[in-house]
């Protein structure tokens, strides 16, 4: 047996679901989070996975959103895209925050603690994911009754 890590106060366990998949990734606080999609996706492609419920893993980790609980308490209100739309400070009065803001660049910035979980989903090719609410994350939580009641 290897011999065991310290768990340093900058490392953060994040579950990252999909359908009925759980994937855990060690990350650093302040890891992008292009890297931690990399990471995410080469964790999936190790364990052997082609797809997740049908959906064809993409090539490129840009195509992987990321999504937060609305209710972090209460994770069956669904699901927002953790990426907060950013404009340039001339465009006016607009929603989301400025270019470069650190809530999009990583764990730290966006408020995350160890433990947190996040959803995902793969977007097709060329596409943009707007800030849509719940829209297409397949994310399914057991329960007591999967467990068929033992």
């Amino acid at each position: 047996m290897p011999p065991k890590r310290k768990n340093l106060q900058s490392d953060l366990t994040l579950r990252f679901k999909c359908h009925k998949t759980t994937i855990l990734l060690l990350c650093q606080q302040s890891q992008s989070f292009t890297s931690i999609k990399q990471d995410l996706l080469d964790s999936i492609k190790a364990a052997g996975m082609e797809n997740i419920n049908r959906a064809c893993l993409p090539s490129d980790p840009e195509c992987i959103i990321l999504g937060v609980p609305i209710d972090k308490n209460d994770i069956s209100k669904g699901w927002i895209n953790l990426e907060i739309p950013e404009f340039d400070e001339v465009e006016g009065k607009e929603k989301g925050v400025k270019k470069g803001s650190v809530l999009n660049q990583s764990p730290l910035g966006a408020g995350l603690k160890d433990g947190a979980v996040l959803a995902f989903k793969f977007n097709k090719e060329g596409e943009r994911d707007e800030m849509d609410l719940d829209d297409g994350w397949d994310v399914v939580m057991p329960s007591y009754e999967d467990e068929g009641g033992s």
